[in-house]
């Protein structure tokens, strides 16, 4: 129904191959490839693009360069949206948008579960707070790390709490003790410490990570399109319905924490 629109990706580079692989690039390398609000309404963009276009099979998430997959939240705060106004609009009918005051992205998460086709991470570098739950906590079907990846969450350090369904899914993935190691103490952990906790699927050196992304990628698109659209459904299914309640009570610990610490510019100050 909607009319197609022109528009220039600012924030996030996309490929989308003859194999059918998309391939979506934070592309910020100044902050980082922090979570501004223009590359958020980018992906929202290109999740709703790619699940509509019966060219793309298979998608694959990347960071540009070999320092920052991304750093999480946008702390400099910069609130440049280049999706013309109507089409946001339109967008955030359908839940498809950011939401002001939602601090733990209960649309995007919920959109990454949702998107129908294959989606592997390829995480290059730093992996920070929200950074570190895209890479880690099933917005991705498959994760592949370089071997220079790091990641960690400094939520408690920084007077906030857990995001992005991660207060869940952790403790699920690794186990209760180990979740609440990293969570509480924000100790960074490398490619390696995650593979051994079972986070990602592999570690590659970082100039075959894309390379070994786009194999299994490849792969993936050459399988039948419904059967992996359903398994995909299944396997988040008995997950997915408990987002809702779990992102309402992250959102309030979240808010709870920032109004007792007064976040993270706050609590750099003290330290």
């Amino acid at each position: 129904g909607d009319k197609k629109v022109k528009y220039e990706l600012r924030s996030i580079k996309y490929e989308l191959e003859e194999t059918g692989v998309a391939i979506c690039t934070y592309n910020t390398p100044k902050n980082l490839n922090a979570l501004s609000l223009n590359n958020l309404w980018e992906t929202f963009a290109l999740l709703e693009h790619m699940a509509r276009d019966p060219q793309v099979r298979v998608a694959i998430w990347t960071g540009s360069g070999n320092k920052s997959f991304s750093v999480g939240a946008d702390l400099a705060g910069d609130n440049s949206q280049f999706i013309p106004r109507n089409i946001r609009a339109k967008m955030t009918s359908r839940n498809m948008g950011p939401v002001k005051g939602d601090v733990v992205l209960n649309n995007l998460t919920k959109a990454f579960w949702d998107f129908p086709k294959p989606s592997i991470c390829a995480v290059n570098g730093l992996a920070i707070g929200a950074g570190a739950n895209i890479a880690l906590v099933n917005y991705h079907d498959l994760v592949l790390a370089s071997n220079s990846a790091t990641f960690f969450y400094p939520f408690v350090k920084h007077g906030l709490a857990p995001e992005l369904a991660s207060s869940f899914m952790m403790p699920r993935s690794i186990g209760m003790a180990r979740a609440k190691e990293l969570m509480y103490l924000g100790s960074r952990f490398s490619a390696q410490e995650a593979l051994r906790m079972g986070l990602i699927n592999r570690v590659t050196e970082q100039e075959k990570l894309l390379d070994e992304s786009m194999k299994i990628a490849e792969e993936l698109a050459r399988l039948p399109t419904e059967p992996l659209k359903h398994t995909k459904k299944l396997m988040n299914g008995h997950l997915r319905g408990r987002l809702d309640e779990i992102l309402r009570a992250e959102q309030e610990a979240v808010v709870a924490s920032i109004k007792a610490t007064g976040g993270p510019k706050q609590i750099k100050s003290k330290l």
